[in-house]
């Protein structure tokens, strides 16, 4: 079983190739900044451990073009010590949170439940149950570590705090009383609520700063001017309401239509999105950030005093939005309509990540109901909350996404082999009955049969993939027929003769996409996909 000195070696192991990487060790220390929101942040106990785990486990690398722990798995994999060969697994499935002690059993395990998942794991680190009480808050991550348990990381707070912990509670069931799922939180959420006074906010220079590195990266790989300001303007209107799915569109059409890198696509898009909608957020809910100028002399203790009573409800974890309301009252700020105010607001809060703490729901329901091995089987399922993280609200998980996912990105972006694959779409065809049962959410009603055909097909497209294809190209063609040694395929304008090896004919079949590579003037099978994938087009609406 893991335990606290395995899960310091583990970090400690990707710590030496953070830097020994001159690229990656420059991001490393250029992240502090992103990370830390004041000079003295970094001497607080543990926080340097716990940017290390945030950069590791939840930041994307502009250099690796993922997070650390998914571009260097095998490296790392390869290193650590026998004794600590499940460790790999217990890192790429480790949960950030905040989490209250409900329970303790003394020599056994301290029972907590994640306030924003609200699921209940048992914690067996015997330092950290030796510090706990019932009724403490540890924020921080959970690892898990065998045999349905978890530890804390060794980088976790606790918080001894009654009023902290009500307090906390009363945010999360307003949040959750406002929509429907699962609420999720990142590590470096937790990092600003707890241990910091907050980010600093974008502002249109940031963000202006932001669109022009996509502008420029998109540029770079070869996309016309105006294709590029086209998607700059889809992401920006999508962002103003809240319509996280425009990803999922945009990333469709380059697939098909464009031979750029697709996994560099996708992380500056998603890094754009969630510049623009912080700058729509803080342009919808402006919060004054000095005096008015109607303030006489004579009231500057008063003002003082209010801002100091808003800095000690903040520090105690009261509601933030009434400590706002109250600040502003105290300053006798008002507003000419206040139904204007109301408008501004968003009508859903948006959650990223909440499709993995539904994936993790699921998965505790499976192995409760079809036992441990077979919900250990299913763990492959937790990528659908890897390509959708940036959904922020459940019931945006839809056909689009789900086709996108399984007949592309699966392909493209998750190194999966075909026996792992073959028990994704078993655990997905089981996750979107789970989702119609339990949530109202008809994703077998209206998926079902595609994702029918799709375990039937996908293996093939694997199997294909790693027999030496470069899973790149351009265009998208048709299978019009396949023979021993070329196939013939159809862009809807004109048909093209395309050379296969022996195991591509094997393996090919009419109705296949594909894209297309060119070598020495021959065109040669870059990609291919299932045939399903040609109904994205009329699921996308």
């Amino acid at each position: 079983m893991l335990s606290w000195d395995s899960i310091e070696r583990g970090l400690g192991l990707f710590l030496e190739l953070v830097r020994a990487d001159r690229g990656v060790k420059a991001e490393f220390e250029r992240s502090r900044d992103e990370f830390f929101t004041a000079p003295e942040a970094p001497r607080a106990p543990m926080a340097e451990l716990r940017h290390l785990e945030w950069f590791l486990l939840e930041r994307p690398s502009a250099v690796l073009g993922s997070t650390p722990v998914q571009a260097w798995q095998e490296r790392w994999r390869a290193s650590l010590p026998e004794e600590d060969s499940e460790l790999a697994t217990s890192f790429l499935h480790s949960l950030p949170g905040a989490f209250e002690v409900t329970s303790l059993v003394p020599g056994e395990a301290a029972w907590v439940r994640d306030l924003f998942t609200l699921g209940e794991h048992p914690v067996v680190e015997a330092r950290t149950m030796a510090s706990l009480a019932v009724g403490d808050l540890l924020v921080g991550r959970l690892f898990p570590a065998g045999a349905g348990t978890f530890l804390s990381s060794p980088a976790a707070s606790v918080f001894r705090n009654p009023g902290l912990l009500a307090a906390v509670r009363a945010d999360l069931e307003g949040m959750r009383s406002a929509r429907r799922g699962v609420l999720r939180i990142q590590q470096l959420e937790l990092e600003r609520l707890f241990h910091g006074s907050g980010a600093e906010p974008l502002g249109l220079q940031g963000v202006a700063e932001i669109r022009g590195r996509v502008r420029a990266e998109l540029l770079k790989q070869g996309l016309a001017p105006e294709a590029v300001a086209g998607i700059l303007e889809r992401v920006q209107v999508a962002a103003r309401a809240s319509r996280s799915q425009v990803i999922t569109e945009i990333m469709n059409g380059l697939a098909f239509e464009t031979g750029v890198d697709l996994a560099r696509a996708r992380l500056v898009l998603v890094e754009l999105w969630d510049s623009e909608r912080q700058l729509h957020s803080e342009q919808a809910a402006p919060v004054p950030e000095t005096l008015p100028d109607t303030f006489e002399e004579g009231s500057q203790s008063d003002a003082r005093a209010a801002l100091a009573a808003f800095d000690r409800g903040r520090a105690e974890g009261k509601d933030l939005e009434q400590l706002f309301r109250d600040l502003e009252r105290d300053l006798g700020i008002e507003y000419e309509d206040d139904g204007d105010l109301e408008e501004a607001e968003d009508g859903a809060p948006d959650f990223p990540g909440v499709i993995g703490a539904m994936v993790e729901e699921f998965l505790w329901e499976a192995e409760r109901e079809h036992g441990a091995e077979r919900a250990k089987r299913w763990g492959v399922l937790r990528a659908l909350g890897t390509y959708a993280h940036d959904i922020g609200v459940f019931e945006d998980l839809g056909c689009t996404h789900l086709l996108d996912f399984s007949a592309r990105w699966l392909l493209d972006e998750s190194g999966l082999t075909v026996a792992e694959a073959e028990a994704l779409l078993e655990a997905l065809t089981f996750f979107c009955v789970w989702c119609e049962e339990l949530h109202d959410l008809p994703l077998k009603r209206q998926f079902g049969a595609t994702l029918d055909s799709l375990r039937g097909s996908l293996p093939r497209h694997l199997a294909l993939r790693q027999s030496g294809m470069t899973g790149s190209g351009t265009g998208s063609y048709r299978v019009i027929r396949v023979g021993m040694q070329e196939a013939l395929v159809s862009d809807g304008k004109e048909e093209r003769a395309v050379t296969l090896a022996p195991h591509q004919a094997a393996h090919l079949r009419s109705g296949d996409l594909v894209r297309l590579s060119i070598e020495r003037g021959q065109p040669l099978l870059g990609a291919t996909y299932p045939g399903e994938l040609r109904s994205y087009s009329s699921s996308a609406g």
